[in-house]
């Protein structure tokens, strides 16, 4: 039986950020906020009652937030382990959402972009994902947030500490910043390493999707602050600035230094790439996403024609699991890896290559 809460979630089927998203190497970004409610222990130290007192509480103010696009309150006890993979897939969370149970919520909105975690580690973390690459924009919109609701409910706050959090590595501004970025050239020019090295100072990370420094799934670099003691918003989000901007420019770098060269080895990958999209019956969503990014430097480079980045990048979201059940309820468990690859055939039906 389909519950009330599982008919909200179903907004996010036509409203998904990065469905207009042309670049051709900024994914996406996520921006955000921990705080805890001062009276109350930390989640895992709660009741199932004092947990729905604090989802009550907190989603008092949230519900009525004139920041917010008419937000919903989704109980986690109400929602099926496939509905909760969704939510982890389109806000490109980093933790796993499997776990939430009887006192967890969740609260979106009808922008699609906008994600509160309620009880689940801490009692609120608030984020947005954006792809227009403003990060500025997106702190602020989450800053005006998290003050509205700094106006009825008071955070946990140290003096010295600032913002206390369950993970006392988070304490601070309880500020995360992600940004994800499709480095295809510097990984297959083996120069990602050394890039990273010269423009990454120690506060910032860089791992694959999955937290490995050393395996790049679709070639997707995830840049993250290191700290949130010690430092302010302001400098977080500016170091990250400066990162990602010079990442960016010795990503073009290598792109055009292909281009000229015409590299043989990269040429091939891509065709491969492009043969295994066009032609597999059966495809894992790893090596989908893998070959997509070898397909969308093959069209920057000019030897794919028929598709965009648009479209691409719209694939790279939509070929994943929970986002395959989630577009077609026909789709079953044991015929996924068949009814992806029929709808990356759909998606490149009209594309070339040319070399």
């Amino acid at each position: 039986m389909t519950t009330n809460d599982e008919k909200n979630l179903s907004i996010l089927r036509n409203v998904k950020p990065w469905d207009n998203n042309s670049h051709n190497i900024w994914l996406a970004s996520t921006i955000k906020l921990i705080r805890n409610v001062e009276q109350f222990s930390f989640p895992s130290k709660l009741s199932i009652d004092q947990r729905q007192q604090l989802v009550s509480i907190i989603s008092k103010s949230l519900l009525t937030s004139k920041e917010l696009n008419k937000p919903i309150l989704l109980a986690a006890k109400n929602l099926a382990p496939h509905d909760k993979e969704f939510l982890f897939e389109h806000y490109l969370s980093t933790q796993s959402f499997h776990q939430a149970r009887n006192g967890d919520a969740f609260i979106i909105d009808h922008s699609g972009s906008f994600l509160a975690i309620l009880n689940i580690r801490d009692h609120l973390q608030l984020q947005l994902t954006e792809i227009d690459g403003n990060l500025e924009n997106s702190w602020n919109k989450l800053v005006n947030i998290e003050t509205m609701l700094g106006s009825n409910i008071n955070f946990a706050f140290s003096p010295q500490f600032g913002f206390l959090t369950a993970d006392p590595s988070h304490c601070g501004t309880g500020l995360q910043i992600h940004i994800f970025l499709q480095l295809s050239a510097l990984v297959h020019t083996q120069t990602l390493n050394s890039a990273i090295r010269k423009h990454c100072p120690e506060s910032i990370s860089a791992t694959g999707m999955q937290g490995d420094p050393d395996n790049f799934i679709g070639d997707i670099v995830v840049l993250t602050n290191e700290y949130t003691l010690g430092i302010s918003e302001e400098s977080i989000v500016s170091s990250l600035r400066s990162a990602l901007t010079k990442l960016m420019v010795e990503e073009k770098s290598a792109r055009t230094k292909i281009n000229e060269e015409s590299n043989p080895t990269i040429k091939d990958q891509v065709s491969r790439a492009f043969g295994l999209l066009r032609h597999s019956y059966q495809i894992e969503t790893i090596e989908a996403i893998n070959a997509i990014s070898l397909v969308k430097l093959g069209l920057e480079m000019g030897w794919i024609t028929g598709t965009t980045f648009t479209d691409l990048n719209e694939l790279f979201f939509h070929c994943r699991r929970a986002h395959l059940l989630e577009s077609d309820g026909s789709v079953e468990r044991k015929t996924i890896l068949h009814k992806r690859a029929e709808a990356i055939h759909s998606s490149l039906k009209d594309a070339k290559i040319t070399t």
